[in-house]
């Protein structure tokens, strides 16, 4: 018995330093790309789950856009827009970018899909300076909705005329 446990002992010893020969990440990377590893796994980051019509999604997007240093730029953000609005209902999507904001590099996590009624749920996840100013363009007063074209016969009212003003 104790000939087999030495044994097994011995042989996981083996295979967990042939493990860490083989696959440590550590291994040949700078100081300052792990200082950037861990200074990404170790960002704050929030969500911001916003449900809107497909004309208004651009101002969302660009927002992201304007608050992030550089990994998305209003480029990305038009061929992102392009493929949410390609997007079927009931299909959920994923998208992540590595980012930099005030010069601390995370990831910028999208998330998104369409409802039945045409409206898409867009979910972020990324630092709280993003998700600020996702709140702040969600609070903008959200422009009336165009008229649909009506098909039935509209009776025109005459003007009504203030009594006081004859």
């Amino acid at each position: 018995m104790p000939a087999i446990l030495a044994g097994g002992l011995l042989f996981g010893w083996i295979i967990a330093r042939w493990l860490e020969r083989h696959f440590d990440r550590s291994r040949g990377a700078s100081s300052e790309e792990l200082l950037d590893e861990l200074e990404t796994a170790c960002t704050p980051r929030r969500s911001f789950e916003v449900r809107v019509r497909p004309d208004l999604l651009k101002p969302f997007l660009s927002c992201v856009a304007d608050e992030v240093d550089s990994g998305f730029s209003p480029r990305h953000a038009r061929h992102l827009l392009g493929r949410i609005l390609s997007l079927r209902d009931h299909v959920v999507r994923h998208t992540w970018y590595a980012v930099k904001v005030n010069g601390i590099r995370t990831n910028l996590d999208l998330q998104w899909s369409r409802d039945p009624d045409g409206r898409i749920r867009l979910l972020v996840l990324a630092v709280p300076k993003i998700i600020r100013a996702l709140k702040k363009q969600a609070k903008v007063p959200v422009p009336a909705a165009p008229a649909l074209a009506q098909r039935d016969t509209v009776i025109e009212a005459s003007p009504v005329q203030s009594p006081a003003g004859s």
